[in-house]
């Protein structure tokens, strides 16, 4: 049994008023120790129960909540027919909305599921990051990552060619493609479950079955292994990573160091909230060595020190 090290925290902000009539949808940490939140007036139904839209035929409202140095602003978005799942910070004071999922019509038809907009909500430009998308991220350096479900690997949503086939895309800001893991043979990754990225470092990536970590640069990656662990969410700081795995309503935290090509699990980590009981959060975000996380009506940021 691996020792346990509990950690208190305090909240970041509380977003009580902005949750009594919207939903939170995603969080994002951005640039500037500032925190993104998008929020929905109201979930969208399944495609017969089963299957996100990609665009609705009614309108639905969305809020964005940027925090940034002990300040509140909020970005009204009242009439949206486009269904988002992620958001991130883009082109120094922009921001971009994905959705999960692209439906592929034919050559000439095909849904662009990333939108840009301003701070006053002004829409700026649209391109495509393909279907069944489990993660999105935006390095300092405006580079655009994208980690696949299966889904989006495999082909669904009219993709016989997917565009998520290596599980892992790098893009520019204007949704030019730029790197993927096609030529990579070493794994297949059909799983990209947790993105993160170093400046000067590279893209680290998590997949599952394997449960084995990459870090791409200049188009080659190196891979570790963890000790047959998984996780959806990871800080790092030199050789250090602190995982967060929070599926199934599994809530857990580890510390991993670096021992030649493998991440070895230290320690299990509690993270506990003011009133004693431990973090449970039901959105989480990371970038760089930091990780957000959103329980209730409470922001958390935890920063992974050396």
């Amino acid at each position: 049994m691996k020792s346990i090290l509990k950690i208190p925290m305090k909240p970041i902000a509380n977003l009580k008023e902005e949750l009594k009539k919207m939903m939170p949808q995603s969080i994002a940490l951005g640039h500037d120790n500032d925190v993104f939140v998008l929020l929905r007036e109201e979930q969208i139904p399944l495609i017969g129960g089963s299957f996100p839209a990609t665009v609705t035929e009614k309108s639905y409202r969305y809020q964005v909540i940027h925090l940034k140095d002990g300040q509140k602003k909020v970005l009204d978005l009242p009439e949206e027919k486009w269904n988002y799942h992620y958001i991130q910070p883009i082109d120094n004071g922009h921001i971009l909305l994905v959705g999960a999922r692209s439906y592929y019509h034919d050559a000439q038809n095909i849904e662009e599921n990333a939108r840009v907009y301003n701070e006053n909500g002004q829409f700026i430009r649209s391109f495509c990051l393909g279907d069944g998308i489990e993660h999105v991220y935006v390095t300092k350096n405006q580079e655009i990552w994208t980690g696949y479900f299966d889904e989006g690997v495999f082909g669904n949503y009219g993709w016989k060619e997917p565009i998520g086939s290596s599980g892992l895309v790098g893009w520019d800001a204007s949704g030019g493609k730029m790197d993927s893991l096609e030529e990579d043979k070493e794994y297949y990754i059909f799983e990209c479950l947790a993105l993160n990225d170093v400046p000067n470092e590279g893209i680290w990536f998590f997949f599952s079955v394997e449960s084995m970590i990459g870090l791409r640069k200049e188009g080659l990656t190196k891979y570790y292994s963890t000790e047959d662990m998984s996780f959806t969410a990871f800080a790092v700081k030199g050789e250090t990573i602190v995982a967060y795995r929070g599926r199934w309503e599994q809530y857990a935290f580890f510390e991993l160091q670096r021992e030649g090509n493998e991440y070895k699990t230290v320690r299990k980590l509690e993270l506990m909230k003011p009133n004693g009981k431990p973090l449970e959060p039901k959105l989480v975000n990371n970038r760089e060595n930091k990780l957000l996380f959103l329980d209730g009506n409470e922001l958390y940021m935890y920063e992974l020190e050396s």
